[in-house]
């Protein structure tokens, strides 16, 4: 069998690690933070086995404008960012046509679908049962306006069969009575669950890997080469020879690609979520808010809201206004939540057609 290297112990690289190591491959993660802390850490907890929408949209043309002067958002672009990654902007409004955005749509359902069964083979081996919770998120409308503004999105679900039913204002009532009764109606996607704890199934994963054998070592890959026809990983001045080498690094994956001449479009969403004291299990599963984008989740001892998308890069500092409005209308919606506790903010991954 091969000797692999895997560079990021993400969900990604780490579910990776698991399969390859099940099948009888010498397999090596490399990381230098501690599995499943980064960018996997953060996320609103759904698995959306079954999602295809994107943030590619034919209606986005006509939001461009506000976009580039909003503050805070579902959607902030960062104008001189995006000047100086014209080319990458560009592919992605390439992107934004009705044409294109099915397509994105069909391949992104096709995928999710995919995942949700091979989470299904790995907790058949791995005891997540403790923190997964089989209850359906629901997505809510504040307005007739905005729900009728949607109609492209559920047409695009039900076109590539994710399934939802429409609810309205006292279904959502009696599903979950501590919402303020501020929304005209929204879905429930139907079959889906929830984690209260992603980063501990990244580590559960990470653990049965180690425990199948499997290697990890704690340090930054600085570059990537081949010499003699074989592959070499560098990290803190020594090399490492594999077989084959797979980039799981998330946002670096570029950077990293670039060392042996490989380079692809990838840019950054930087991602946002604010942690509330949960002291009266005021909500039982997550609730989207269509206008703002983001997600409530009720995790082990806390509700984190997440979401949010800021086009804006690697290097500039937390954007306090994403914040505030997330607090804001978290409050707005659930207005018996308690102390906020932490605040985060993350790097995913963005290709131009997705």
């Amino acid at each position: 069998m091969s000797k692999v290297a895997i560079v990021g112990a993400g969900i990604i690289g780490v579910c990776i690690a698991h399969f390859l190591r099940k099948n009888g491959h010498e397999v090596t993660l490399f990381d230098q933070s501690n599995p499943g802390t980064q960018t996997s850490f953060g996320n609103a907890g759904l698995f959306a086995s079954h999602e295809c929408i994107t943030a590619n949209s034919p209606q986005l043309w006509k939001n461009l404008p506000s976009m580039l002067l909003s503050k805070s958002g579902p959607l902030v672009i960062d104008w001189l960012y995006v000047l100086t990654h014209l080319p990458w902007a560009i592919k992605f409004l390439r992107n934004c046509t009705s044409k294109r955005v099915d397509h994105i749509a069909k391949s992104l359902s096709s995928f999710s679908s995919n995942a949700g069964l091979a989470y299904e083979e790995i907790f058949k081996e791995v005891e997540v049962s403790n923190i997964i919770v089989h209850k359906e998120p629901i997505y809510l409308y504040e307005s007739k306006e905005l729900f009728e503004k949607n109609q492209y999105a559920f047409n695009l679900r039900k076109k590539y069969n994710v399934h939802f039913d429409i609810i309205n204002k006292e279904d959502i009532t009696k599903m979950e009575p501590s919402l303020a009764p501020i929304y005209y109606k929204g879905i429930v996607l139907k079959g889906e669950s929830f984690t209260k704890s992603p980063m501990q199934i990244t580590q559960k994963i990470f653990d049965k890997f180690t425990n199948n054998g499997g290697h990890f070592i704690k340090s930054k890959v600085d570059s990537i080469f081949r010499n003699s026809g074989s592959l070499f990983l560098s990290c803190n001045e020594k090399e490492h020879q594999f077989d084959k080498i797979v980039v799981a690094a998330g946002v670096w994956s570029n950077i990293l690609a670039k060392t042996i001449g490989d380079n692809f479009p990838l840019d950054t969403e930087r991602g946002y979520h604010i942690t509330f004291e949960n002291n009266n299990n005021l909500l039982s599963r997550p609730v989207g808010w269509a206008k703002t984008s983001y997600y409530m989740t009720p995790m082990e001892d806390e509700i984190r809201v997440a979401g949010t998308v800021e086009i804006a890069g690697l290097k500039k500092p937390m954007n306090r206004n994403m914040l505030t409005m997330i607090e804001e209308t978290a409050r707005n919606i659930l207005p018996k939540l308690g102390k906020v506790k932490s605040q985060w903010m993350g790097f995913r991954p963005t290709l131009p057609d997705s």
